[in-house]
């Protein structure tokens, strides 16, 4: 009998660990949902030096942007662990399609680090046809359009009739986004971020005289 027990253990024990290993990205502790509608789901992930994430799973298309330099490990479940450095600033895209990702994530520096990661929910014109905007244009994929606006390239230039935004400040002393139809402006300050409604028309303008580093997703 008793061996029959310690086997039941050690399956529920293996049992758990395969769930929490299951978890989705937004159900991890240290990705905290911060923005969530019909288009996307903005996840604000801060990791204090030496701390690590729970095992988690991406599966849906996301865009990710670094708001930190930062020497970082990532491990994928069941391989070694693979150390590189964030760039802060550095955008990138990844499907998750067909296969998904799961692991886990180590800051191995002295400081913070800061990344979103940002979830594509659904499209928002699936026909097509829209056209990058004049800004910097990080990469274009079937899903979204990534800008990088500077102190030159964002100050009071009117966008309007397009998909819906996510604004992030990586670098600035705070930009203000101007509502053309309410009159109202809103800050966005350095290491946050503005989801932007499709059709919107809007301007940003710098506040001071600092470096700005604005990344702005839209989808498509």
């Amino acid at each position: 009998m008793s061996k029959k027990v310690s086997i039941f253990f050690l399956m529920g024990i293996f049992i758990c660990s395969w769930s929490f290993a299951q978890v989705q990205v937004s159900k991890e502790p240290r990705h905290v949902p911060m923005i969530e509608n019909k288009y996307i789901r903005l996840l604000d992930v801060w990791l204090l030096p030496g701390d690590t994430t729970g095992y988690h799973i991406h599966s849906t298309p996301s865009v990710f942007l670094h708001f930190t330099t930062t020497w970082t490990g990532s491990q994928i479940q069941g391989r070694d662990w693979v150390k590189s450095q964030s760039i802060a600033g550095n955008a990138w895209y990844t499907s998750y399609i067909p296969d998904s990702v799961i692991h886990r994530v180590l800051n191995y520096d002295t400081a913070a680090f800061h990344v979103t990661d940002t979830e594509l929910l659904s499209v928002f014109n699936p026909d097509g046809g829209l056209k990058p905007l004049p800004f910097t244009v990080l990469f274009e994929n079937e899903r979204v359009f990534a800008y990088r606006l500077d102190n030159s390239s964002l100050n009071q230039k009117y966008i309007s009739k397009r998909g819906p935004m996510v604004a992030e400040l990586v670098e600035g002393e705070g930009v203000s986004y101007f509502d053309g139809r309410t009159k109202k402006s809103t800050r966005i300050a350095s290491g946050k971020y503005l989801f932007i409604e499709p059709g919107s028309s809007f301007y940003f303008s710098a506040e001071g005289k600092s470096k700005i580093n604005l990344v702005l997703f839209e989808i498509k």
